[in-house]
């Protein structure tokens, strides 16, 4: 007798292989109980065994997701449904199993699409477009979804494209509560934005680590369709451009993926606004994508890009995460060492500097708060260029920044371009 989906993923092997392959960068991470991905840690074997013995007898049961707001770069917040980490072992169980069921499905978007995919990340979306670019294809359709994981029509995802793909139905209810789980910890979220979560049950709920493959099955129709129409489309989860020759063709383009996001009940943003959704000229004029400049010779980390990096080190630096000075400068470098890992293929040199100096500036003024003694000749001097009016000019020396354990830029990425090179 063939083994089940159920009995599959709920051996204490899939789950133990589920959690090598969770996420676990933010250790600290936590759903609604308080549990961190640390805590559970200690005596996961123990913990495993529990939840497949769970699954099996049919009496596991999702807990409420933890309400939280992400800053977007535009003042407005993305809200995310963060599940609790029993929960999150359970769902990339699921999540393997089902990329497993469905790859031909995804191997068909190959070429378009690069977020939430194995071996593929930003730098493949990078590449492809310069790819297109140096063909010729020097005009832009830059679009993204109106609110695609709210919008996206759950049930007729799950009838239509997920579960009729199954060999059994021994998923299908615990598929269903994993994509409808309640939202708790909303009374920790101030009232005004309290209207982020409002209605979001009827969509996918971001946060949840089926939605990255279930977003790129929904899509999968709209990837083809393109295809099919000669389009060069690449696309990264919800957001994605089309390369033409020409602005006409861009236009045409965009009513194409009208006609389409139509029958998926689906929206992006009017190109007559001019706004989200825009043709754009890189003979003339740069876009960015992914966080990414590109100005038709180089690509780089846009202004917000830079901006947003800024304010992670600032809010360490100013003690909105409590630390002591080892943990200053860990949280410092893990966080700059992230940042280079993420855009190392890009001009990042062009920042280079300007972000050496933020960073010796912010440290100053974090060790000053710890009654770090300075000297003439520990102290460095920020560029007027990077000094506000009323600062003063004091920050890190080289000397001192060397001693931190936080490399200057340029080092950290010849450092991460070598490694890549190795591999």
């Amino acid at each position: 007798m063939k083994e089940s989906l159920l009995h599959k993923i709920s051996s204490e092997k899939k789950l133990l292989e589920a959690w090598g392959k969770l996420n676990k960068s933010n250790k600290s991470s936590y759903g609604i109980d308080n549990i961190s991905i640390e805590d559970f840690g200690a005596n996961i074997d123990d913990k495993i065994s529990s939840i497949s013995k769970k699954l099996r007898e049919g009496s596991y049961r999702f807990s409420k997701n933890r309400a939280v707001l992400i800053p977007k770069s535009n003042g407005k917040f993305r809200p995310l449904q963060v599940p609790t980490i029993s929960d999150r072992l359970v769902l990339k169980a699921i999540a393997i199993e089902l990329e497993s069921q469905f790859e031909k499905t995804i191997k068909q978007s190959d070429g378009l699409s690069f977020a939430y995919q194995k071996k593929l990340g930003v730098k493949n979306a990078i590449d492809k477009i310069k790819e297109h670019y140096d063909n010729g294809n020097t005009v832009v359709l830059e679009a993204d979804l109106v609110n695609f994981f709210g919008e996206v029509d759950k049930e007729k995802l799950l009838k239509t494209q997920i579960f009729p793909q199954l060999p059994d139905e021994s998923l299908n209810d615990l598929i269903n509560s994993a994509l409808n789980q309640e939202i708790g910890g909303l009374d920790k979220i101030k009232e005004h934005q309290k209207k982020y979560f409002e209605g979001l049950n009827t969509g996918i709920p971001q946060g949840n680590p089926l939605s990255p493959l279930l977003s790129n099955i929904y899509l999968s129709p709209f990837d083809l369709y393109l295809k099919d129409k000669g389009y060069l489309l690449v696309r990264y989860a919800d957001d994605f451009i089309i390369l033409c020759k020409n602005a006409e063709d861009c236009e045409k383009a965009y009513k194409d993926c009208l006609s389409i996001l139509t029958k998926l009940d689906l929206k992006i943003h009017p190109l007559e606004e001019g706004d989200k959704t825009k043709v754009i000229d890189l003979s003339s004029s740069t876009f960015d994508f992914l966080s990414i400049t590109f100005d038709g010779q180089s690509f780089y980390p846009s202004i917000e890009n830079i901006e947003r990096l800024k304010s992670k080190i600032r809010d360490i630096c100013n003690g909105k995460v409590e630390y002591n000075v080892l943990s200053l400068l860990n949280k410092t470098f893990n966080v700059f060492d992230g940042w280079v890992s993420a855009f190392y293929y890009t001009d990042v040199e062009r920042y280079s500097e300007e972000i050496d100096y933020y960073i010796n500036r912010q440290l100053f003024l974090a060790l000053r708060k710890f009654d770090w003694k300075f000297t003439p000749s520990t102290k460095g001097t920020l560029p007027n260029k990077y000094r506000n009016n009323r600062q003063s000019a004091d920050c890190l020396s080289d000397i001192q920044r060397q001693k931190s354990g936080i490399p200057n830029c340029n080092e950290l990425l010849v450092e991460k371009r070598r490694k890549k090179n190795d591999t």
